[in-house]
């Protein structure tokens, strides 16, 4: 009887032993891929959707800002929030990350752009078609097929259409992880 416990107790002792030697591992491996340790979620203020992460925000200046603040958006991060205005006159607050979850929407358009030399297409949440922002990539690069920025491009998101998920968590009694949908 005692033998057979130990029999099944083997392959779970076995496993955790692996997972222990390469959690445990003193040399690091010399990968050429960074590994991207997740801070936060930004996500859709108006249906929940993922947009991007917290840790793919960045800062780059517009010539054409209004104004420009540092915000603390989460515990770790502080970006700049811009103030940019379209030719309509209607006014937004913007700050910039390297990767977002937009739906393919319409041409590039290298008229009325805030940041000079990238032309720019609308980020609308793939989930509620919401407009959450805006895509830029080189003028150069935009041509029809190109749907999304590439490496050299970025997306400016509306600062009052996103929230962070530990934000949305905190006013929850269920974390957003955890739920059904």
């Amino acid at each position: 009887m005692k033998c057979d416990r130990n029999r099944e107790l083997m392959p779970i002792t076995l496993v955790l032993l692996i997972v222990l030697r390469f959690a445990c591992a003193t040399e690091p491996e010399n990968n050429s891929a960074e590994e991207t340790i997740i801070e936060d979620f930004f996500i859709c203020r108006t249906c929940g959707n993922d947009v991007s992460l917290t840790n793919l925000a960045f800062d780059k200046y517009s010539p054409l800002a209004l104004s420009a603040t540092n915000h603390t958006f989460t515990e770790k991060r502080t970006i700049l929030v811009q103030e940019v205005q379209n030719p309509r006159g209607i006014r937004s607050n913007i700050f910039l990350v390297r990767q977002a979850n937009c739906a393919k929407v319409h041409p590039w358009s290298s008229k009325s752009t805030w940041f000079p030399g990238y032309a720019w297409k609308v980020c609308v949440c793939p989930k509620c078609h919401t407009l959450i922002g805006w895509m830029f990539e080189p003028i150069e690069n935009a041509t029809a097929e190109q749907n999304f920025p590439s490496d050299g491009g970025f997306y400016a998101l509306i600062f009052q259409h996103i929230i962070s998920e530990g934000y949305a968590n905190s006013l929850l009694m269920k974390e957003k992880a955890l739920r059904d949908n």
